[in-house]
């Protein structure tokens, strides 16, 4: 199984890795082309709720991208439209999160928390930040290393108290230049990096911009290739696959180096196995059981 990670002892949100994961963001079209299309339909197409029809899109839209897994869109967009919510997000109004996120379905009351700051977001991208489990992740771990907010883990679904953590967190931390949205992609992203629970982790490249092992090193090796991955935005689909398809005719080296670590992490070591095979034929792949 992949190894379980938090953020590394010592780690210091900066101006540096923020850009880092911005760019990143940008630069994978599943996610860029994912938040153009959602601005269209949010801000240019249906920039208003006062119909049905305009709010069941959207909600579908943000069901589907985000894959927040609301089993009755009707029901939720019904919830929104009896709102009356385009003034109060124009306010700016905070409570309006919690009003949209506690529906009733079926007889049954849910919360949909993490749909509700989607919602909102969208209209309204510099006034509500998104809530996320990786972004809960990211804050109480670092409010417990180097404290920069009053907040516990379970007040953080109070949207009020979330917000108040967000700009503590951008005040404290000296990152006042960057929007609301920017903080989304930075926090989210570094959420999934460290404390990833779809089994893909990098156990060597950390974000560097030169390699840290001696060239000798298989380490060196790793390294290098888990940067071309994530740097070049490898599919983790395709390579999850390919590594299923490796096993098939695999020895048994191999296959105890797979038992080892989560179907994704396997498909990682597979790409570098492929990448430097481009340059060094090797006759076999005993080499990555040093991984």
């Amino acid at each position: 199984m992949a190894e379980q990670r938090g953020l590394p002892e010592g780690y210091i949100p900066s101006v540096e890795d923020a850009d880092w994961f911005i760019n990143y963001w940008n630069e994978l079209p599943s996610y860029s082309n994912q938040e153009h299309a959602l601005d269209k339909l949010f801000i240019e197409l249906c920039p208003e709720n006062k119909c049905i029809e305009d709010i069941l899109i959207k909600c579908s839209a943000l069901n589907d991208f985000y894959s927040t897994n609301i089993f009755d869109i009707h029901t939720l967009a019904q919830h929104i439209y009896g709102l009356n919510v385009d003034a109060r997000l124009r306010n700016g109004d905070y409570s309006l999160v919690n009003d949209i996120a506690n529906v009733e379905v079926n007889g049954k009351n849910h919360c949909f928390y993490s749909f509700a700051t989607k919602f909102c977001s969208h209209h309204q991208p510099e006034t509500y930040a998104i809530y996320d489990s990786y972004v809960e992740k990211v804050l109480v771990s670092l409010n417990k290393k180097e404290p920069f907010g009053n907040f516990q883990k379970n007040q953080l679904k109070d949207y009020d108290v979330y917000m108040r953590a967000i700009f503590s967190f951008r005040q404290h931390f000296g990152l006042t230049n960057y929007s609301i949205k920017q903080l989304d992609q930075y926090l989210w992203q570094l959420g999934k990096w460290y404390f990833n629970q779809y089994g893909l982790s990098f156990k060597y490249y950390n974000r560097e911009t030169e390699n840290p092992y001696p060239y000798e090193d298989s380490r060196s090796h790793f390294w290098h290739g888990e940067m071309m991955f994530v740097t070049t935005h490898q599919s983790v689909g395709y390579w999850k696959e390919a590594g299923k398809n490796c096993l098939k005719t695999a020895n048994e080296d191999i296959k105890r180096l797979a038992n080892k670590y989560t179907p994704e992490q396997f498909g990682v070591i597979i790409y570098i196995s492929a990448l430097f095979g481009k340059w060094c034929p090797y006759d076999d792949q005993l080499w990555l059981i040093e991984y």
